[in-house]
């Protein structure tokens, strides 16, 4: 008796340490902003097995999109969207991106004038 409980005991524990251990391959949903949903998540999915000088350019541009930075998000994509190593599905979720930020741009409220 005591054999067959301490068998079920370590079936049990190996089932649950195999259920909590598993990976998820979900991305993290994609944040709004201002009321315009931005993807940088599926952006930076995209380019995970890029090289390091393009992941550098996709971490900039989702630091430029969270700081408000739109221009030079807009530039950083235009330079992924240029890049002769970026693939057509790339290219694809890039253009998505540009549009998004685009939206995001003109939906932002106008800069305060310096004072005086």
């Amino acid at each position: 008796m005591r054999t067959i409980n301490l068998m079920l005991g370590v079936i049990a524990v190996t089932l649950l340490t195999a259920v909590g251990c598993g990976k998820s391959d979900k991305t993290p949903p994609a944040p709004q902003m201002q009321g315009v949903t931005v993807d940088i998540p599926k952006l930076t999915q995209a380019f995970e097995n890029a090289t390091p000088e393009i992941k550098s350019t996709v971490t900039a541009v989702g630091f430029n999109v969270r700081y408000g930075k739109y221009e030079d998000s807009l530039m950083a994509l235009d330079k992924l969207a240029n890049d002769p190593n970026v693939t057509e599905a790339q290219k694809k979720v890039v253009a998505t991106l540009i549009e998004q930020v685009k939206q995001l741009a003109n939906a932002a409220p106008p800069a305060a004038a310096p004072a005086q």
